[in-house]
């Protein structure tokens, strides 16, 4: 129902100002006001109080257009207001004046039949009203309205002044919905905004964009955009921020995208637009710029033109294929590299070939599982990811992973089947080969001839072999952390200390250390026997260094430490032999030799020359006699008689032997060359009777020119190799073991002195040390004798 059919006879004026001016005030209002319920309830006031009725209303529509809810008014209880609600329906007379675009009179509430209520609020007796839509016609903000307790005709002039207070209500609610929409345009933590004047004079800048500069709001308020800090010192983004400020001020649209730098240093991408606003009259009073940091998304585009190119070129490459399959129509589209895996003509792949002709070139072995696998994928519209064989053209087997997924219509019915294909043979073969190797190292592992332990990080044995089960007599490698290892019964060999679970070659490994001089323990297995075992250990570490595994190797030495222990004491009853039949045969020995220089003083005149010259003879072999069981004494007190061994300066040993030979040096007119030499770990008095006995052979063994003797090192890995190198007679290869012989001489008395152990002691001296010594030589080439000492670290 629209307005009153009863014509508006009124004729005086001055009530039609006073509406005019109320209208007009409450304008003004809505301008200067910020709070819109404010403003509802003053028009609701005025309305009741200029058309003189009891109750006004300001109703919202509710979201989905259902009910209208009481936002403001007057005339009605307080409970109400901003709670209370009425149907909005096409039924009612709420909904009818919500979708009519006149104002809407019912003179009489109760008896109008037309609507499907009597669309009152509370217990108010409202008899009459009027009402009007707030807002444009086709999506109303809700109703103004007023009613009156008796019964009542609004007039024409009534219904306009309704029509005009909701006019300037739907103005201040637009209003306000563009400020809010502005203002959370302007405080968005995600977007930078800035209102500019048309001139480019900065009048404010949202907190967004001020966490980019090194400056406060009021160091930039007021400035030219473009000479503000967000764009740096250069001219060039400068004068093009003053030509987008230009053209926005023209009234043109201006979309941007500048690289800037933050005062930290770090660069950053910006996105935006300069908006020109404008007035009714189409002239701009400003300008909004609004723009979004989009350093990460041209980030990401750049990786993901990288990922094109590389998928691409892999593609190229024959490493990656693709697919798409047209289930409905059994078209296997594929490109290039992915037909030429499968032996396949690229042109037919590319118009579509049936899927059985890609099956056909699966191994006969794959061929029912991964048409197993396409089929649950088809059936079931889901994800298909399989590894198998395939012959390529070139009838090569080619190991490949495809994934997939199947899409489905509206249906649900199977429609595509896009997937890739990875070429994947270097690395199953690779998979193959560290498979062959894994059970390899399995086989080495149990039949190794020493025991082999491996633990976890955390100290948990995983798994031992059967020699490491023999030795400790039996399957008890359960324990499941270090703790436990104190069922593990046993002392340290040296020093019968008890072995407590920190002490264990496996803890020791746990914690970073790699156990190259072994632990020896005396251990109580339980099978009953006492054993002694020797250890040795390394850890497994990961990429980052941290240890992941522990690996223990045992060696049962009970025999080797007994044999040891009877060889040690052979070796000393041996010496105390040496020592006494030295000591036994020096005697007679010194006897025999005083009484032939005694029978030489006294009577030599009175020997012929054939006389004089066999007790020459006799004189010479009593000496030599004792210089060599001298020597063979020196020779077995090697091993027991030497000194700790100890870091050795070599450079002060040889500057010592050359001073001791200095006479043998001068008389020969020899030439030494010594380069500088380490220092080793060893027994000082014996390596100075390697390097003079060496020395002394080179300078004896010179034949008919002068000696040249070089001594220099080498340096290899844990130990120095020494070689001492002469120009003399030099020794036949058959005879160059002989000569580490005890007493066994190649030249005779008569050619050269000495007793024939001089270089047996220096093998027994090096072997010692824990290195070799060996002969490079060839007749009448000269000799290098070159052996190994341990380096200090």
């Amino acid at each position: 129902m629209t307005t009153s059919p009863n014509a508006d006879t009124e004729s005086n004026d001055g009530p039609c100002i006073r509406r005019q001016e109320v209208v007009a005030d409450l304008g003004q209002r809505a301008l200067e006001t910020d709070d819109l319920d404010e403003l509802l309830h003053d028009a609701a006031t005025v309305v009741a109080e200029t058309l003189d009725t009891e109750c006004a209303s300001v109703l919202e529509l509710l979201p989905g257009g259902e009910k209208l809810r009481l936002r403001r008014g007057v005339g009605w209880s307080d409970e109400l207001v901003g709670t209370a609600t009425i149907p909005a329906d096409s039924s009612s007379y709420a909904g009818e004046a919500l979708r009519a675009a006149q104002p809407v009179v019912v003179e009489d509430l109760d008896g109008d039949d037309r609507f499907s209520d009597s669309d009152r609020l509370g217990e108010r007796d409202v008899t009459s009203g009027l009402s009007v839509s707030i807002g444009p016609d086709e999506r109303p903000w809700g109703l103004l309205r007023t009613h009156a307790t008796d019964r009542r005709a609004f007039s024409d002039r009534d219904a306009a002044f309704l029509r005009s207070v909701a006019t300037v209500l739907a103005s201040a609610i637009e209003n306000a919905r563009t400020e809010r929409r502005f203002e959370a345009i302007f405080e968005d933590p995600n977007i930078l905004v800035g209102l500019l004047d048309p001139d480019g004079t900065v009048l404010d800048i949202n907190g967004t964009a001020m966490e980019y500069i090194d400056a406060d709001l009021a160091d930039v308020t007021g400035e030219p955009f473009w000479e503000t800090p967000w764009w740096g010192e250069g001219d060039q983004a400068r004068s093009d921020v003053r030509e987008w400020t230009r053209r926005a001020a023209n009234g043109e649209y201006v979309e941007f995208e500048t690289d800037l730098t933050r005062p930290s240093g770090e660069r950053y991408t910006i996105d935006g637009v300069f908006r020109p606003v404008t007035d009714d009259d189409g002239d701009v009073v400003s300008i909004i710029v609004s723009d979004r940091d989009v350093t990460e998304r041209k980030e990401r585009e750049r990786y993901l033109e990288d990922a094109k190119a590389q998928l691409e070129a892999a593609t190229e490459a024959g490493a990656v294929g693709t697919w798409e399959w047209h289930v409905s129509e059994d078209e296997f589209v594929a490109g290039a590299s992915f037909a030429r895996t499968f032996g396949i003509d690229p042109e037919a792949a590319r118009d579509g070939v049936p899927l059985e002709l890609l099956l056909s070139s699966i191994h006969e072995d794959d061929r029912d599982r991964v048409e197993r696998q396409i089929e649950t994928a088809v059936e079931n519209c889901d994800e298909y990811e399989s590894e198998y064989r395939v012959r390529n053209a070139d009838d090569e087997l080619r190991w490949v992973v495809a994934r997939g997924h199947v899409e489905a219509d509206d249906d649900g019915n199977p429609e595509t089947f896009p997937g890739a294909l990875t070429d994947i043979t270097d690395r199953k073969q690779a998979e193959l080969e560290a498979e062959k190797q894994r059970k390899q190292l399995e086989t080495l592992f149990q039949v190794l001839p020493v025991g082999a332990v491996v633990a976890d990080a955390d100290g948990s044995l995983l798994t031992a072999n059967d020699t490491a089960r023999e030795i400790w007599g039996g399957d008890v490698f359960d324990a499941r952390c270090v703790d436990e290892y104190a069922k593990y019964d046993a002392v340290w060999a040296d020093s019968e200390e008890p072995v407590g679970p920190e002490d264990w070659t496996m803890t020791q490994v746990l914690r970073g250390e790699a156990v190259t001089e072994p632990n020896v323990y005396e251990i109580d297995a339980f099978d009953g026997e006492r054993r002694v075992v020797m250890e040795h250990g390394m850890p497994v570490t990961d990429e980052c260094g941290e240890v992941t595994r522990g690996v223990v190797t045992l060696t049962d030495i009970t025999e080797r430490r007994e044999f040891r222990r009877k060889l040690e004491e052979s070796n000393e009853r041996l010496e105390q032999f040496a020592y006494a039949a030295s000591h036994d045969l020096q005697e007679p020995l010194r006897m025999v030799t005083s009484y032939l220089r005694l029978l030489e003083n006294r009577y030599g005149d009175a020997f012929d020359e054939d006389g004089q010259e066999f007790l020459d003879y006799a004189v010479d072999g009593a000496e030599r006699m004792s210089e060599m069981i001298d020597g063979l004494l020196a020779y077995s007190r090697i091993e027991t008689r030497g000194d700790p061994l100890e870091p050795v300066d070599l450079e002060t040993v040889l500057d010592d032997v050359v001073d001791d030979l200095q006479f043998q040096i001068d008389e020969t007119d020899a030439t030494l060359e010594l380069d500088a030499l380490p220092t080793v770990e060893g027994d000082v008095s014996q390596l100075r009777q390697v390097f003079q006995n060496l020395l002394d052979n080179a300078l004896t063994y010179h034949g008919d020119e002068s000696p040249r003797i070089a001594v220099d090192a080498e340096r290899r890995g844990e130990q120095w190799e020494l070689s001492v190198r002469d120009e003399g007679i030099g020794i036949a290869p058959e005879d160059q073991e002989r000569v580490f012989t005890v007493f066994d001489r190649l030249h005779g008395q008569e050619e050269y002195d000495g007793t024939g152990i001089g270089l047996a002691l220096c093998q027994r001296i090096v072997e010692r040390h824990g290195g070799e010594i060996r002969i490079d030589s060839e007749r009448g080439e000269g000799t290098t004798f070159s052996f190994t000492l341990p380096a200090v670290e």
